[in-house]
C-alpha cells in the first residue's frame, strides 16, 4: 500500500503534468485566435475589394498598407500551402478561406473545452493533494 508521501509525490507529477499541458494548450489557442483573426480580416478585405475605384490602400500585415492605382476586384492570389499561389475568382477564395476559418474556429472551440476540462483535473489533483496534506499534519507527532 503506498504510503501518503508516495501519494502526495503522486499528486504533484500529476498537477506538474496538467500545468505543462495546460500552458502548451494556452500557446496552441493563442496561435489559433490569431489565425482566426487574421482570417476574419482577410475576408472583410477581399468582400470590400469591389467597392475599390481608383487609388486604394490596400492592407498586407501588421498594420502595413500599400496604395493601389487599379485594383482587380474579381481575381486574387491565393496561397494553397507548400509555397504552390493559384489564381482564384474573390468569391471561390471568400469560400475557401472561411472553410479555413471553420475549421481553425472548430479546433479553437474544443481546445477550449480541452482546457476546461484539463482546470478542472488540476483543481481535482490539488484538492485532493490539499486534503491528503492535511491528513498527514494530523498524524504527525508532536
Amino acid at each position: 500500500m503506498p504510503s501518503n508521501e508516495d501519494e502526495m509525490n503522486k499528486l504533484a507529477i500529476q498537477a506538474q503534468l496538467a500545468q505543462q499541458q495546460g500552458q502548451t494548450l494556452t500557446q496552441q489557442l493563442e496561435v489559433m485566435q490569431a489565425t482566426i483573426t487574421d482570417l476574419n480580416m482577410t475576408i472583410d478585405t477581399l468582400r470590400n475589394l469591389k467597392r475599390a475605384k481608383t487609388t486604394s490602400l490596400l492592407p498586407i500585415g501588421s498594420g502595413t498598407y500599400i496604395t493601389c492605382q487599379k485594383v482587380d476586384p474579381d481575381s486574387v492570389l491565393l496561397s494553397v500551402g507548400a509555397g504552390v499561389i493559384v489564381t482564384k475568382k474573390t468569391d471561390e477564395a471568400i469560400d475557401l478561406l472561411e472553410s479555413r476559418l471553420k475549421t481553425v474556429s472548430d479546433a479553437f472551440n474544443r481546445g477550449q473545452k480541452d482546457l476546461v476540462e484539463l482546470n478542472k483535473r488540476l483543481a481535482d489533483i490539488n484538492s485532493k493533494g490539499a486534503a491528503l496534506s492535511a491528513q498527514m499534519e494530523n498524524v504527525r507527532p508532536a
